[in-house]
């Protein structure tokens, strides 16, 4: 059955063969590497479980690249390096955006290397940049904003992207069946992570000073993360002798190890596809929002009318009906189009936008909450699941650095444009509508995309 091409008048996608080394000897080599230091294909059970516990322990790892791991390091920074606040968002925004332009070439990493490689390379980098802050000193503003926004590009780069990425992508090669349950139950484990996150690093803080807390999670880091990797961590189940959602290749087959099938797309070809940004904008938008959001929340409140502890209680409940919207959205989008999820996703934000500048208003205040969960609940299955299901399997490193690339680029760009709102308007009331036009283009796209035509069946299908 024919694959679904979204941009009506264009020419079907040229697929891009995979290129192996056809040899037996050079297959043996691989899955060698593959089944070190054990054999996933002797457990009793389908290693891919392993895989999801591993995964999601290596996405909780990245916490100290993530906003949640560097907020509360923030005023320590100022402190230490004489800095002002507006000095270091600029270094944050410059390091940030660097990060995600890097982003797609860590994505052909994967593709290239493995999950497995690419992961600990990112977790011992990781390692590296929080050794390399817990020495920072008082510097000029130049210095500074220079020396910041190269540890910031580094730091983003290696934790929230590319440990994050890896994890994640590893993840998606393991299921098919199941791929978004499976993912959404591992996003909302690091959902929770990522909401205790800033009081155990406050506590780290408080025990020993945040030098000594940026030392210790890089041992713990380079030690006991870069350990389980290595030991756990697998690329994909045909590199293990395995077939996707269990079962055992044929022991005695001598073939190349081949991921996905002919008909999974390239990452040129996705990108030609308007599928592909009918999922990415809602996404795009949500953490470049979001991010504005948490970042000047304190500043935001004050604007509404809302004390610091008003405006922070908002965090809970949004997670609260986060959660079962994550699992419900991670069981549907293994049965429905993508699409419509993303679509669910844009509506919310349009809804969230418009409700969260009236806080102040206990009706508004219930809309905004539940808007935001449910944008948030949809953001998990649309960046672990999606893209398997929508263009297959063999270049989803590609595309998936591609996606993590708009997601970072937006929480780098959200902050500031809401800082330049604020000082021209004299208020974040503009830039939440300003904010509305990415996930109004992500309902055209999406409504463009279904109107393309005759659908085939999902990449996914025929894995």
């Amino acid at each position: 059955m024919g694959r679904p091409y979204a941009c009506t008048g264009d020419p079907p996608p040229r697929y891009e063969p995979l290129t192996v080394d056809t040899s037996a000897g050079a297959t043996r080599r691989g899955r060698a590497t593959s089944r070190w230091p054990f054999d996933p294909a002797r457990f009793g059970f389908y290693y891919g479980w392993v895989v999801v516990v591993a995964g999601t322990l290596g996405m909780i790892a990245s916490v100290p690249g993530q906003t949640a791991g560097v907020s509360v390091f923030t005023d320590h920074l100022t402190d230490s390096t004489g800095l002002t606040r507006l000095q270091l968002s600029i270094a944050y925004l410059i390091g940030t955006g660097s990060s995600g332009f890097l982003l797609p070439r860590g994505g052909r990493a994967i593709d290239r290397h493995g999950a497995r490689v690419v992961a600990w390379s990112a977790t011992m980098g990781l390692a590296g940049v929080l050794v390399g802050f817990s020495f920072v000193g008082p510097m000029n503003a130049v210095v500074g904003i220079v020396v910041l926004s190269v540890g910031f590009g580094f730091l983003r780069f290696t934790g929230q992207g590319l440990l994050t990425l890896s994890s994640r992508t590893m993840i998606a090669q393991w299921f098919d069946r199941r791929r978004g349950l499976v993912s959404s139950v591992a996003g909302t484990f690091m959902s929770f992570a990522f909401a205790a996150s800033p009081v155990l690093l406050l506590a780290l803080i408080d025990l020993g000073g945040f030098r000594w807390a940026w030392r210790l999670l890089a041992v713990v880091l380079a030690v006991a993360v870069g350990s389980m990797i290595v030991l756990l961590y697998r690329n994909t189940p045909e590199s293990c002798g395995l077939v996707i959602d269990g079962g055992l290749a044929d022991p005695d087959d001598d073939r190349p190890v081949i991921v996905g099938t002919d008909e999974d797309l390239t990452r040129e070809a996705a990108i030609r596809d308007v599928r592909f940004w009918a999922i990415v904008a809602p996404i795009a938008a949500l953490s470049a929002t979001s991010t504005a959001l948490t970042f000047h929340i304190v500043d935001f409140g004050a604007e509404i009318g809302l004390t610091d502890d008003e405006i922070v209680r908002i965090f809970l409940p949004i997670a609260l009906v986060s959660v079962p919207v994550t699992l419900v959205g991670g069981w549907l989008v293994d049965i429905v189009s993508p699409l419509l999820i993303a679509a669910a996703m844009s509506v919310a934000q349009l809804v969230m936008y418009f409700a969260v500048g009236r806080l102040d208003t206990p009706a508004f205040a219930v809309v905004a909450i539940v808007a935001w969960g449910v944008s948030q609940g949809c953001f998990g299955p649309l960046t672990s699941a999606a893209l398997p299901r929508l263009f297959g399997r063999r270049h989803l490193g590609s595309i998936a650095g591609l996606q993590m690339s708009a997601l970072v680029i937006g929480s780098a760009v959200g902050p500031a444009l809401f800082a330049l709102v604020k000082s021209i308007a004299g208020s974040y009331q503009a830039a939440l509508w300003i904010s509305m036009a990415v996930p109004a283009l992500g309902l055209v796209l999406g409504a463009a995309a279904h109107r393309s035509g005759p659908r085939g069946r999902d990449v996914s299908a025929a894995s």
